[in-house]
């Protein structure tokens, strides 16, 4: 990676691509909880959102403890990972900024549903790994790892 700028446009470059990733919380009983969401991202801000439903587990789990994680898996064997803090915000603006008329089949209301709310992370650390996507590629750093008896490895790279 170059440098900031670099590393940050990569970081939405994937979660782009992605198109789903997973978001997750800790339950009340200190126990992760993992779900798929659609990641959502504005020009200019370094955060994602998600909408959501406000009575939702996920709402609750957040208001308890904010820390989570995310998960996104891009084509050519591309993933990230993601840890930072979440925050609910009951914005109608910020609803009607998210909001894509695919999104009724959730909220059947639009963006005006009275359960949509938002989920705002402000990331705080993302790792990122790019295996090779030859297979031949591949299976020759596998037969390195076996006869110079060391583990094989895909390199990771820290984004922030």
């Amino acid at each position: 990676m170059e440098n900031d700028v670099d590393r940050k446009q990569l970081l939405r470059q994937v979660i782009r691509e992605s198109e789903v990733g997973m978001l997750t919380t800790i339950d009340e009983e200190g126990r992760l909880v993992s779900r798929p969401m659609l990641p959502l991202l504005f020009d200019n801000d370094q955060a994602v959102y998600f909408l959501t439903h406000a009575s939702s587990a996920k709402v609750r789990q957040i208001s308890n403890q904010p820390r989570v994680a995310l998960t996104f898996t891009a084509p050519q064997s591309r993933y990230l990972s993601v840890t930072g803090r979440a925050a609910v915000i009951d914005d109608a603006g910020l609803i009607a900024r998210l909001w894509n008329p695919t999104y009724r089949a959730w909220f059947p209301d639009g963006a005006d549903d009275a359960e949509a709310t938002a989920i705002q992370i402000t990331i705080e650390q993302a790792n990122y790994w790019e295996a090779p996507t030859s297979r031949v590629a591949r299976l020759i750093g596998m037969i390195e790892a076996i006869v110079t008896h060391t583990p094989y490895d895909t390199p990771k790279t820290r984004l922030t």
